[in-house]
């Protein structure tokens, strides 16, 4: 997502967004803004998880907002977060994400806020009126927008980011001579930096699996936004640089340190957890070589190299006699299985030895649907296929493929498949012992139980 401002309503309708129906002489509603939230607060995952609806935000900020002073020309601006519902039943689909209150005096004099009226102008937005294009009946959400009171004279903004702000302004007032921007990359590529370690402290993690995730809005922070207990990076050697990519990005491309390491880092060094709210609670980050040959071996040690830093702090899990969880579980896939198209695949050998592969803290991703002997809890995590080589029936998983789900469980291992069924077979892969749920559209985790 862009490092859009959020813009006065001049600017909001110079950007798209939908019209009300008609203009009022004052106090009317001039844009709608582009993202669906829900209106109320609603229940996903079949009633388990309680996420927060946009009028339940609206109270939150004109509760801190009311009697602050904004000057003339000032914004006074509030982040918090929302349930975004992507425009359906939100108690099915969905991300927690952030709506952006603004207060943008444009007169020549001082605004005073007052809270009861800050609610009305917001809750106009999505109020179940003719003509309010801003409110979607079938799902009851709005896409929030702009209140205009007055002739033009103060605006009154809410709109849906899926990123938090750049501005200290998370469930707290600033007013400031502009408006607040969503927080951006530092350069680095498409994460976010600094990276908001706050921002999964309610967050109810899943046992889903980020497929692609350096792909998303933002690698890592979507995924953990969905709850996603894992994570997948392709991984491409440079020099002494490992990039990031399903196809080479070259050598200047966004690197495994800054969109892994350094978050990850910083994310449990503050909060001592990936989700706070369930602190016990690992991250698998699947690792996926994509370089052959002896490339392969000069990614690996670049790997060891990269990982220094978290396996330093005592972070991830490792092998000493037994497995020893720690917050994240590295996993080597792709070309660090050997002889894959064998029927008795194997770990590379750096996996293999304490020399290579330090406090053996680099796991591997056994082959599901084939010969499992060369790997055991000292060095595979993951048992993973392809859905139609390991499930060539399709579902119900039954007959030899059940067998072998079987035997990886009875390994220890963690059972994954990719390239599954779409969406609505989702329940029932979680439902026949699937550990991790290969998931590309994150919003769709809010409609399973878990």
């Amino acid at each position: 997502m862009a490092m859009n401002r959020l813009f006065a309503a001049s600017l909001l309708l110079s950007g798209g967004l939908a019209l009300p129906a008609a203009r009022a002489n004052s106090d009317y509603i001039s844009s709608c803004g582009p993202d669906w939230m829900a209106v109320n607060d609603v229940k996903s995952n079949h009633g388990a998880i309680q996420r927060i609806g946009y009028n339940t935000a609206v109270d939150s900020f004109c509760d801190k907002a009311g009697g602050i002073t904004v000057g003339a020309g000032a914004y006074s601006s509030m982040a918090t977060r929302v349930w975004l519902d992507y425009g359906n039943n939100p108690e099915t689909t969905g991300l927690n994400g952030w709506v952006y209150f603004e207060i943008h005096n444009k007169q020549s004099g001082t605004h005073v806020v007052d809270a009861t009226s800050c609610k009305q102008y917001l809750k106009k937005l999505s109020e179940n009126t003719s003509g309010n294009s801003c409110y979607g009946p079938t799902n009851k959400d709005t896409k929030g927008g702009t209140w205009q009171v007055g002739n033009d004279a103060v605006s009154y903004h809410a709109l849906a980011n899926k990123l938090p702000p750049s501005a200290d302004a998370v469930d707290t007032i600033i007013t400031q001579s502009g408006a607040i921007a969503a927080l951006g990359s530092g350069g680095k590529g498409n994460i976010l930096d600094p990276f908001p370690t706050y921002a999964f402290n309610d967050v109810t993690p899943f046992a889903c699996h980020s497929h692609n995730d350096y792909t998303r809005d933002k690698a890592l922070y979507s995924a953990l936004s969905a709850g996603c207990i894992s994570v997948e990076a392709d991984i491409w050697i440079h020099g002494s640089k490992l990039v990031v990519g399903h196809t080479d990005p070259g050598s200047n491309g966004q690197t495994f340190t800054d969109l892994y390491v350094n978050p990850l880092k910083k994310l449990i060094d503050e909060r001592k957890a990936i989700f706070p709210a369930k602190p016990d609670q690992s991250l698998s980050l699947l690792i996926d070589f994509k370089n052959a040959g002896s490339n392969t071996d000069k990614a690996w040690d670049q790997l060891v190299t990269d990982l220094k830093p978290l396996r330093d702090a005592g972070y991830l899990s490792h092998w000493d006699g037994s497995f020893k969880q720690g917050l994240v579980t590295i996993v080597a896939s792709g070309n660090a299985i050997k002889d894959q198209s064998s029927s008795t695949p194997s770990p590379i050998a750096k996996a293999l030895s304490d020399a290579t592969n330090p406090q053996r803290a680099i796991f591997v991703d056994a082959v599901i649907h084939k010969d499992m002997s060369r790997f055991d809890a000292s060095n595979a995590y993951f048992a993973s296929a392809k859905w139609s080589d390991a499930v060539p029936n399709g579902l119900p998983i039954s007959g030899a493929a059940k067998t072998k789900l079987d035997e990886a469980h009875s390994k220890g291992f963690k059972v994954r498949y990719w390239d599954i069924p779409g969406k609505d077979s989702w329940q029932q892969i979680v439902d026949s012992g699937v550990d991790r749920l290969n998931v590309d559209d994150l919003q769709y985790v809010a409609g399973l139980e878990w």
